[in-house]
């Protein structure tokens, strides 16, 4: 039901990631409102604390990006990897994978620098992965809580 490496092409129709973004959604829904308000609180906080680290993670990226065409001895970057690494780690004790980390920065790098249609593709994709995201945090709370 969710996204199969086909789908991440630039060959599939937005038409069809749309339709499986809606499946995907009517699916998940059910889920999320089905929650008491104790694990609605937990969800929250631990997808606030994602939400930071990811934005930490996608702008230490762009800047290991922008500074792989200057490559720099320097300690600054060393630390910059070193970081990257830690928060790496830190994303994986969620629940998640490298894999997804990656497509969620393609994602984002799609929405800043692609033309239209690659915008509108890399927003679906990003909502689509939002809700499995949402879906791993879920199932990690419910796993330390039971």
């Amino acid at each position: 039901m969710f996204l199969e490496e086909h789908d991440l092409k630039t060959s599939t129709e937005i038409d069809a990631l749309e339709a499986k973004y809606q499946e995907i959604e009517a699916f998940t829904s059910l889920l999320f409102t089905d929650m008491d308000e104790v694990e609605r609180t937990r969800h929250e906080a631990i997808k606030q604390r994602f939400e930071e680290l990811k934005v930490t993670l996608f702008k230490n990226s762009d800047h290991l990006l922008s500074q792989a065409k200057h490559p720099d001895s320097g300690s600054a970057q060393k630390a910059l990897r070193e970081a990257q690494l830690n928060m790496m780690f830190d994303w994986e004790q969620f629940g998640l994978t490298e894999d997804m980390f990656f497509k969620l920065y393609q994602c984002h790098r799609n929405q800043l620098i692609g033309d239209a249609d690659l915008k509108m593709r890399a927003a679906l994709i990003e909502q689509i992965l939002a809700i499995e995201t949402n879906l791993t945090l879920l199932f990690k709370i419910r796993q330390l809580t039971s």
